[in-house]
């Protein structure tokens, strides 16, 4: 994935601070919360915090990273029992929430099409249950990230 020129890797990267708290927000936003403000307000003090600290101060290209590390970790919920054409559904259903749920951050929805190829081996590398794997198959997902990229 790529980095900002000043990233200095590990638990030290904007990125790795900032996915969790965007998980949330694509958790809030996928239930029903869409009012930025709202979303703000759900977040617990220190992710609050962090998101001021991390505002004005953070590249693009960390949001972005830890956008599509997020995606990543959603992606990865969809349950390996669905068959392959449901899970494709919810695939594009997941990555259509997120593209959304993120659309007040400034990250870089082209890089969802640009990072596809690592976003899917981040996955398949993650995945701990070969159902899953085998039931999203690369094309189909780098099919639904360019999709929802270019629909926006």
């Amino acid at each position: 994935m790529k980095n900002c020129d000043d990233c200095p890797g590990s638990v030290k990267c904007t990125s790795t601070l900032l996915h969790p708290i965007l998980v949330q927000v694509y958790d809030l936003y996928a239930a029903g919360t869409h009012d930025k403000f709202d979303i703000l307000f759900a977040l617990s003090d220190d992710d609050e915090e962090a998101l001021e600290v991390c505002d004005a101060r953070v590249s693009r290209s960390c949001w972005t990273k830890a956008a599509l590390l997020a995606i990543v970790d959603v992606v990865m919920r969809i349950s390996p029992s669905t068959s392959s054409k449901d899970a494709v559904r919810e695939l594009y259903d997941v990555i259509e929430t997120a593209r959304d749920a993120f659309s007040n951050f400034p990250w870089r929805l082209e890089e969802l099409v640009e990072q596809a190829p690592d976003l899917y081996d981040l996955i398949i590398e993650r995945c701990d249950t070969p159902e899953l794997c085998n039931t999203i198959s690369k094309r189909s997902f780098l099919k639904a990230c360019r999709t929802i990229a270019y629909a926006h």
